[in-house]
């Protein structure tokens, strides 16, 4: 059985099925649910796949993110493309970099004119049902979406990294010299004044390093004077280590200037993620380790807490929560998708609790509900073919564990 046949069947056996359980199981019962039951399947290679287009394969996944809108519906942003990268012709790929990932498996000479491209799915009975996939931005360049978020003022952003056509080389080869600044990728960010059913024109954002500026996922932080803080990462050309930016938007999102930046001495800051704790700090956790920082003035200058998640391993993807009675939860890929949870904002930890060990992870950002559970979407791999989940879990009133709830209630 190959991968997308075996995708297609496990996709009958835990998709539309579990929801059907999950809704006519008594209460006492979804207390119990696993995750094959919890989780849904919203998009993906073979389950609601985008309409054809030229360039798309069987890579539908990375969840930048969810929210609902201010008319009450959910959207679910995410890429879709050909591989874990989707590159645009023409491409070209540092020789010996190319070898190894045709190696890997790596489809390189994929026709695909314009790459992936960002797109989302709309349900507007509560997560019932999902409509296709459709287009929300399709750059020239490979793009994708790294989180969406509706402002207190009904305004519905969307953040989008697009990536060059070239990788492996210090710099930009010369024929992709004048693609997005010469930058490697480049952070975008699109407006919807409509619940997300059209689109501002992107607005290119200054990368703050000369060779990169990336981020995933994690979801930003709306502050009580209506500004919005944004982690990003980015790399200096010829430096080794990723640094964090932090970027606050004071205009509802049309400008996004950064405010500080962090450095790590030897070690990366990488796919950071942040939130605003209940005494009014921010946290931020990053890769490759779980480490932790504070901030005491809304993110101008960080704090070094000590404190690691992980001692072993890469701790992908985070994504941090804040619960109404402070406590934290962080939620990331770390040997398949776990959580853990700090009842002290971030100094100390529980062990790593299981959420989904049969899938990838690298979650996009989350809603938490009025009952305190979250909702977060999640990708089944990090290779094609892929597809998209969506869980909710609430973490246990003694904040010891997490429980599965069905996604419709």
């Amino acid at each position: 059985m190959n991968a997308s046949t075996f995708l297609r069947v496990v996709c009958a056996i835990v998709g539309v099925g579990a929801v059907s359980f999950a809704q006519a199981a008594p209460p006492e019962a979804r207390q119990r649910l696993d995750i094959a039951q919890a989780r849904i399947c919203v998009t993906g290679a073979d389950h609601n796949r985008p309409a054809d287009y030229p360039g798309i394969g069987d890579f539908i996944g990375w969840p930048g993110g969810l929210d609902r809108m201010p008319n009450g519906d959910l959207l679910l942003t995410h890429s879709a493309g050909y591989w874990h990268s989707s590159f645009a012709q023409p491409r070209q790929i540092e020789p010996d970099l190319r070898k190894r990932w045709l190696g890997e498996g790596w489809p390189l000479d994929f026709a695909a004119p314009t790459g992936g491209r960002t797109m989302a799915c709309r349900s507007t009975d509560g997560g019932r049902s999902w409509s296709k996939p459709f287009t929300i931005f399709d750059h020239r360049l490979d793009d994708g979406a790294h989180a969406v978020m509706t402002l207190r003022n009904g305004t519905v952003i969307c953040f989008i990294g697009v990536q060059a056509s070239w990788y492996g080389y210090r710099q930009a080869p010369p024929a992709f010299a004048e693609d997005i600044d010469g930058l490697n990728t480049k952070q975008f960010l699109v407006r919807s004044t409509d619940n997300g059913h059209t689109w501002s024109q992107p607005i290119g954002l200054k990368s703050p390093g000369n060779f990169y500026e990336r981020a995933h996922g994690g979801r930003p932080v709306e502050l009580a004077d209506g500004s919005v803080l944004w982690a990003t990462y980015y790399q200096v050309r010829g430096e080794k280590y990723l640094r964090g930016a932090i970027r606050r938007s004071q205009d509802g999102g049309l400008t996004w200037p950064v405010v500080s930046r962090l450095v790590r001495p030897g070690n990366n800051v990488d796919e950071p993620a942040i939130a605003e704790l209940k005494d009014g700090r921010i946290v931020l956790i990053t890769r490759p380790d779980g480490a932790v920082f504070h901030s005491s003035d809304q993110g101008l200058t960080w704090l070094d807490s000590g404190t690691r998640l992980v001692s072993r391993g890469k701790f992908k993807a985070p994504q941090l929560v804040v619960l109404g009675d402070g406590t934290l939860v962080a939620i990331a890929t770390w040997n398949r998708l776990r959580v853990w949870l700090s009842r002290d904002g971030g100094t100390t930890w529980s062990k790593d609790i299981p959420l989904d060990t049969s899938s990838y992870g690298y979650p996009g950002s989350f809603i938490v509900e009025a009952d305190q559970s979250i909702l977060l979407p999640y990708c089944a791999s990090g290779r094609a073919p892929n597809r998209i989940y969506l869980v909710r879990l609430r973490v246990t009133p003694a904040r010891d564990g997490i429980e599965l709830l069905p996604v419709v209630r």
